[in-house]
């Protein structure tokens, strides 16, 4: 494949997130807030060499004892390491969470609406199935001389929102680009399976922008033979009961696992991770050693240990959010995106590694010059 050049001058100008109260451990119902283990056919075990296989994976003992020892801290805690996740409220449509984010991003920006050229939307889930939510928020910020797409690339559609929206700066079809994505992962969570606890709801924004001296690579790497590991489909909740034929229908759309794919998923994340990452960093001229950040989805408490061991980076330099935030999909590179800018993590000059595997299956990776 030919090799694509860098996306220069182009930069991350804000980030903004949905402001939703914190739901605390202590306030969720029982029987969860009563567990007094996670009980989880995954939790893995080690062999007599020290092997621990879990999901498919074979984690080595020396290799990755920082995630092996993540691992058994996680299953010892009911809430699997989450201290606050977010909700939206039933009353509330994704599209008035996206634009919340978006406005707080363009704010952040020091822009208004009127300054954006383009924007990029992914909604886990959009208001209606047809059409999406892009021309929504474009309505609710009163953007209308713009570009409106749905880009959606589920858990990394930010990798996937940064290459275009850089592509469309880069080309000189865009000064300022808006990107949002969100997750509602409780309006589809079957609540009667114990990773729910795990999961919750947000909408996170960034806005790019032209900028002297920045630069972006990207590398991707797809596997449809995966897709099915990952589906959202129509049926029952776990442990409901069967109706007769005359009675109304208890289905709902509801996020389902094959476990067979989904273990082949995790047994090869790691050489897929690796992959995108040093191809990402090698287009952009740089080392793994010299990376500050990384950045990525976040679907348990111990994935940035694993993703730390698969990379082999330092205590610290994986960034993420997941005790105050949980996993909220796509959102979880936002809201860690957000957050590492506020803390003083991502600053002119830091080079930021991105990387997210997705349902499909899509892996992606952005090696940042900020």
């Amino acid at each position: 494949m030919r090799r694509p050049a860098s996306l220069k001058d182009v930069q991350i100008l804000g980030t903004g997130l949905w402001q939703g109260a914190p739901v605390h451990n202590r306030d969720l119902p029982s029987p969860v807030s009563g567990a007094k283990q996670v009980r989880d056919p995954y939790r893995g075990k080690a062999d007599e060499n020290g092997v621990v296989r879990i999901a498919g994976m074979e984690l080595d003992g020396v290799r990755y004892a920082r995630t092996i020892g993540a691992i058994g801290r996680a299953f010892d805690d009911p809430f699997r390491g989450t201290q606050r996740r977010r909700f939206f409220p039933a009353d509330l449509k994704t599209s008035q969470a996206e634009a919340d984010a978006g406005r707080a991003a363009i704010a952040d920006a020091g822009l208004t609406s009127d300054d954006i050229d383009a924007v990029l939307v992914q909604s886990f889930l959009p208001d209606e199935v047809q059409p999406k939510n892009a021309a929504l928020v474009c309505e609710a910020l009163g953007i209308r001389n713009a570009i409106a797409w749905g880009v959606d690339t589920i858990c990394n559609s930010v990798v996937s929102h940064l290459h275009a929206a850089a592509m469309l700066i880069a080309s000189g079809q865009a000064e300022h680009v808006l990107s949002v994505v969100s997750a509602a992962y409780s309006r589809v969570s079957d609540p009667n399976v114990s990773a729910t606890i795990q999961e919750a709801d947000m909408a996170g924004a960034m806005v790019l922008s032209r900028a002297p001296g920045k630069q972006m690579d990207f590398s991707w790497r797809v596997d449809g033979r995966l897709h099915g590991a990952i589906r959202l489909a129509w049926d029952r909740p776990t442990g409901s009961t069967g109706q007769a034929w005359w009675q109304p229908t208890h289905e709902q759309l509801l996020i389902r696992f094959d476990p067979q794919l989904q273990q082949k998923v995790m047994a090869e994340i790691a050489v897929n991770a690796r992959t995108v990452c040093d191809e990402a960093l090698a287009r952009a001229g740089m080392r793994l050693e010299d990376i500050d950040v990384v950045l990525s989805h976040q679907p348990m408490i111990w994935y940035r240990e694993f993703l730390a061991d698969t990379l082999g980076v330092r205590d610290g330099v994986v960034f993420d959010t997941f005790e105050e935030y949980a996993c909220i999909n796509s959102a979880g590179i936002a809201t860690s995106l957000h957050h590492a800018r506020k803390e003083g993590r991502i600053v002119d000059g830091t080079r930021a590694l991105i990387f997210s595997p997705a349902a499909g299956y899509v892996f992606g990776a952005a090696a940042v010059r900020c």
